[in-house]
Formats: structure tokens, sequence, C-alpha cells
């Protein structure tokens, strides 16, 4: 089997870190205001994945009304400002995925972001938590595509400076894995996160620690980065 290319894009929330405890935040403040009854975390979680517009009408439709997709909009504008007053800290890496992340930059691998969570507020979340020196690029469904609309991914993917190879998409959900597959891009399915992976066939981990080992291990840098005295061992 080919190695990887050192090409990698991943999804956001639930794949690289814990956001729902921030989106249920500014979530129930926005249906708080026009309402409507808070959401649990377990109801929420099973509310995220489609965008922004999506979620305010899944969380209407959750607590008893449904809303036009206009509704929608300007109720994702509100929940974004929402979104923007949450203190710091709400919103944190899984175990091992910041050392992971530069650990594979460390070998050479060109990482970006593609989400459809609103782009400010993924950009904003990349430099919180200090990652702007190894996310290269942040691609938003709200900006350009929607997951699983291949395009997305594929800009993703055309702004990471890739070539022709065995690149990879990794992400928590069926849309990702969908989305990936629409592309003809290698998916995989990280279980920590908040989606199913479905009847989609892909390698699957169950721990960030795990893919990052995979990753570096498979990766085109390897032999350099254990002359360079990279530890892959951690």
């Amino acid at each position: 089997m080919r190695r990887l290319s050192g090409c990698a894009v991943f999804d956001l929330d639930g794949t690289l870190v814990d956001t729902l405890d921030e989106i249920r935040a500014a979530l129930n403040r926005v249906l708080a205001r026009h309402q409507r009854r808070d959401l649990s975390r377990d109801e929420v979680q099973k509310l995220v994945g489609h965008g922004p517009y999506t979620l305010l009408e899944r969380a209407w439709r959750a607590t008893g009304m449904k809303i036009s997709r206009s509704d929608s909009i300007e109720l994702a504008d509100e929940y974004s400002r929402e979104y923007d007053k949450n203190p710091p800290g709400m919103s944190r890496p899984y175990p091992g995925v910041t050392e992971g992340l530069q650990r594979l930059v460390q070998l050479g691998w060109k990482l970006g972001i593609c989400t459809n969570k609103h782009g400010d507020a993924a950009r904003s979340l990349v430099r919180e938590l200090g990652w702007e020196r190894w996310i290269r690029v942040v691609v938003s469904g709200e900006e350009t595509y929607r997951k699983p609309d291949p395009r997305v991914l594929q800009l993703s993917f055309q702004q990471l400076g890739a070539g022709i190879g065995r690149h990879l998409f990794i992400g928590d959900s069926q849309v990702d894995l969908q989305t990936a597959q629409n592309a003809r891009i290698e998916g995989v399915f990280l279980s920590h996160g908040y989606g199913q992976m479905g009847s989609f066939r892909s390698a699957y981990f169950e721990s960030a620690v795990n893919l990052f080992r995979w990753m570096a291990q498979s990766g085109p840098q390897l032999k350099q980065a254990v002359c360079e005295g990279v530890d892959l061992r951690r």
C-alpha cells in the first residue's frame, strides 16, 4: 500500500476539540431569548454536524416548533454572536491532540481544517489553542460549500498545496465520511466525537493518540524524523 502523502485535513468539532459545552451554552442563550426550553448536552450532541443553520432548525424542532430556512439564517447569526461571548477555555482539545499535531508537523506533514462551523469561530478557536503554527488552512462550509459537498474538502486540499497522493480527511461523523467519499479522499473515523460511523468502511481509531501514531508511522518523513531525533513512541 502507498505511504500516506503527508497532507491531512481534519474536521474540528468532535474530532480535534470537544466544543459541545460551548455550542450548548450559546444555543441555550438563543433559545431562552425566544422563550424556548434549554437543551441538554445529550440533546445538543444529536443536533450538531451540519452547520449553524441546520443546528438552529433542529433546535427549534426539538423544542416543538418548525422554522423556515430564512428564520434559521437570522437565528444562526444570533447564535454566532452568542458563541463569540463564550469565555475562553470552554472548548478543550481531546487528549493527545495538541502534541500529535505538533509531532506531525515536525515530521513534515501539511495540516488543515474543513468544518461546517462558522469560519470566524473556527479560526478564533485555532488561535486560542495556539494551533495556528501547525494548521495551515481553515475552510468553513458556512463561507463556501457545506459538507458533504465534496467541493469544500477539495478546496481545503487545494489551499493546502496537496498534489497527487494518498491524502486523509479525519472526522467523527457519517457526514465527514460521506464528504471524503464524495471527494475521493481517504476517510478516517475518530470515535471519541459526537457522530456515528454508519455503514461506511474506513480506517477507525478510538483515540487521537492511536490515530497520530499511525499517521506518523505511515507518513513519508518517518526515516528523516528518526534521524532528527523525533520521538514517535510518546
